[in-house]
């Protein structure tokens, strides 16, 4: 079940996270609830500043879970051959996307690579530096067990060091709660499901006030928790959900999968193992910024079409962004003959 449930939300969630980097147009000099409120702008607060926070967290919880899975002890072996794998999974995409994005604005130095280029991509240069340390997380782990607990916590309530291009606290503290887990051989799913209602009603509570106190030091506090909250309210509701099981269910980023899967024709509606991750390495360096004047060319800037703008066009952007993903991997295997 929870490696289901792990295949059916990561769609949703690198849907979410494209949104996360789509704030739509700025309207008469201002966004974001800056003179006021209507529909658009509360569109965009409950969404890009909202509801998105909690697709981050769960793919470190995902990455950390996977890592563990079916790792009986994590020897000097196993540490190296997972690590030689995040070498092509992860650092070598880093580097190539970071190069790209740093082409494209002209500015490229050591500080490309540290704090990215292509912003999104904090998060690979985070798992990567997660990974590096897994012995010393799965030592705390096996010693500790639940008292870890007690030390993350306060490090990501206080962000002791969230300080960029420093390693975010959370991506410890999440992805260190999946391995908990895993190495614990609990099942996400299962122990996220035990306080799913509890946890959706305080999503939806710490939701509504984090839009009520944006931009202020109350906002931010509110979020620590949000995070929390909705990622145990994700993978403890999520299955209940048969949305877009079809659609999903072989979806399994490079980056938080066990092992790839062969990628599928676009026509059968089942996408590979690296759409979605091809998704949310080029989003943010292909911006297909013709598709918003298109848009705007033809529904014109009115409230009821900005709302339009804002949902609808970050979804054709990604749907492009699989059909390159799609004409690549036919040229590659009419080339390589596989």
């Amino acid at each position: 079940m929870q490696y289901e449930v792990m295949r059916r939300v990561r769609l949703p969630l690198i849907i979410l996270v494209t949104y996360a980097h789509s704030y739509g147009a700025i309207r008469g000099g201002y966004s974001l609830l800056g003179s006021g409120w209507d529909a658009y702008e509360v569109l965009k607060l409950m969404i890009s500043q909202t509801l998105v926070k909690v697709a981050v967290p769960a793919f470190f919880v995902m990455s950390g879970y996977l890592y563990f899975a079916n790792v009986e002890k994590l020897t000097k072996e196993v540490y190296w051959q997972k690590l030689k794998r995040r070498v092509k999974t992860l650092l070598i995409p880093y580097i190539v996307w970071n190069l790209l994005m740093a082409l494209k604005l002209q500015e490229i130095s050591l500080a490309t690579f540290i704090a990215p280029a292509n912003m999104p991509l904090w998060f690979l240069r985070d798992l990567i530096m997660v990974s590096m340390v897994t012995p010393i997380l799965y030592i705390g782990v096996k010693r500790l067990g639940w008292w870890l607990a007690l030390i993350l916590v306060p490090i990501y309530l206080t962000g002791v060091w969230a300080v960029q291009p420093d390693v975010n606290p959370y991506a410890i503290c999440f992805f260190t709660f999946g391995a908990m887990l895993s190495i614990r051989k609990m099942d996400l799913v299962e122990a996220c499901g035990r306080y799913a209602w509890q946890a959706c009603a305080l999503s939806m509570i710490l939701g509504i006030a984090m839009m009520l106190t944006y931009g202020s030091e109350v906002y931010m506090i509110l979020m620590l928790g949000f995070r929390i909250t909705s990622v145990v309210a994700l993978f403890g509701m999520a299955r209940f959900a048969h949305w877009g099981q079809t659609l999903c269910n072989s979806v399994a980023d490079a980056p938080f999968s066990q092992k790839g899967q062969t990628p599928l024709c676009l026509t059968q509606l089942r996408f590979g193992a690296g759409a979605s991750y091809f998704i949310y390495l080029a989003h943010y360096v292909l911006f297909f910024g013709f598709v918003d004047s298109i848009f705007f060319g033809l529904f014109g800037d009115s409230t009821a079409s900005l709302c339009a703008h804002y949902l609808i066009c970050p979804l054709i952007k990604a749907c492009l962004l699989i059909a390159i993903y799609c004409g690549y991997r036919a040229a590659l295997r009419k080339i390589t003959g596989r």
